[in-house]
């Protein structure tokens, strides 16, 4: 176990982010844990340093890097995407912007030796695929319809362009990307509670598509794990050089459970771990070619597909694509280079974050 002296989370009080903290709190090293966030009111632990600051605001993360003086940084820091909140441009400010305010602080910072962003399985530029691997094509579109991601694969590029090999107090940073899939655990805002809102409507009947593509899933907790076995292989390579194409620096990595599941069936276990009894299931079945054209056309459209409870003003043909189309990633990269295994198994992590809902 390497040891890191001191991690700065950003957005540590958000979902992922606690997580994160809360794994390094777990290790009992002696590491200090600070985290930056606009509002530290949520998930806040003992023995950590909160300090507020904004993305947007260079002065203000100067601030939090004085006072935290970080060996590592790890951003965290995304708008809301499911449901979907915020414009490109506010996306674009928060994932690119933000990230590379965050990276000139970092290298400017004599402490700071690493630093790891929170990218997407999803930022693919393919929207049906099985086993993608880190090295295919990105989308990096940020005014396109699915600029949640694209703008997220823009601030993958930036942050692995970012590292270098100097000396950490000559501007010296390594830098990696993690791109972890569905994520769902504790205190999940976004997934799994917009399929429990299914059964709360009585919505569960219907399902887009013959439940036949294969989507991944992660556990929390194992991406927080991902993220700070990434943290070391970095803290590592800034004191001594890794062997030639082994080197963790400038690289992006899948972390999934390694466990692709039906969407509807991996929704069944969700629905069946709150009391439902999925027996009495007899769902209608809309057809994929129909949902995809339908889109957000119609209010029945919106009330038939979405997962949640949304408006129709907000439901798009990402929504439909993540129902019905294939998605499926190789982690062997994150298992050989990060030492990366999904210690947690999908149904246990199902379990776990159900618990800790209702």
């Amino acid at each position: 176990m390497t040891k890191l002296q001191s991690v700065l989370v950003v957005g540590g009080c958000g979902f992922l982010g606690h997580h994160i903290v809360d794994h390094l709190l777990a290790r009992n090293d002696g590491t200090k844990v600070s985290v930056m966030s606009r509002s530290n009111k949520q998930h806040r632990r003992s023995g950590v340093q909160y300090l507020e600051g904004s993305l947007l605001d260079e002065k203000s993360i100067q601030s939090v890097f004085d006072a935290a003086m970080p060996h590592v940084v790890i951003n965290t820091v995304a708008p809301i995407t499911f449901p979907l909140k915020g414009s490109p441009e506010s996306h674009y400010k928060i994932n690119v912007e933000g990230t590379s305010n965050l990276l000139r602080a970092a290298t400017a910072c004599e402490s700071t030796a690493a630093f790891v962003y929170t990218s997407s399985a999803h930022i693919l530029i393919a929207t049906d695929y099985i086993i993608a691997k880190e090295s295919d094509p990105v989308d990096e579109s940020p005014d396109g319809r699915r600029y949640p991601t694209s703008t997220k694969a823009v601030a993958d590029k930036i942050t692995r362009d970012s590292s270098n090999d100097l000396p950490i107090d000559a501007g010296g940073l390594r830098t990696a990307t993690i791109r972890p899939c569905a994520t769902f655990g504790e205190d999940d805002s976004q997934l799994l509670p917009t399929m429990l809102s299914q059964l709360e409507q009585n919505r569960q009947n219907y399902q887009i598509g013959p439940n036949t593509a294969f989507y991944d899933f992660v556990y929390v907790g194992n991406v927080a794990e991902a993220h700070i076995k990434a943290a070391e292989a970095l803290v590592r390579e800034a004191s001594i050089e890794a062997e030639k194409g082994k080197q963790v620096s400038g690289e992006s990595f899948f972390i999934t459970n390694d466990d692709p599941r039906h969407f509807y069936d991996f929704m069944k276990a969700v629905w069946q771990a709150n009391g439902y009894d999925i027996s009495k299931m007899n769902p209608t079945i809309v057809p994929t070619s129909i949902a995809l054209t339908l889109g957000s056309a119609s209010d029945f459209a919106a009330w038939a597909f979405t997962l949640g409870n949304k408006s129709s003003a907000y439901l798009s043909k990402e929504d439909v694509e993540h129902l019905c189309l294939n998605r499926t990633h190789d982690v062997s990269k994150a298992r050989g280079l990060l030492g990366y295994v999904p210690i947690v198994t999908v149904d246990e992590g199902i379990r776990r974050a159900v618990k800790s809902l209702c």
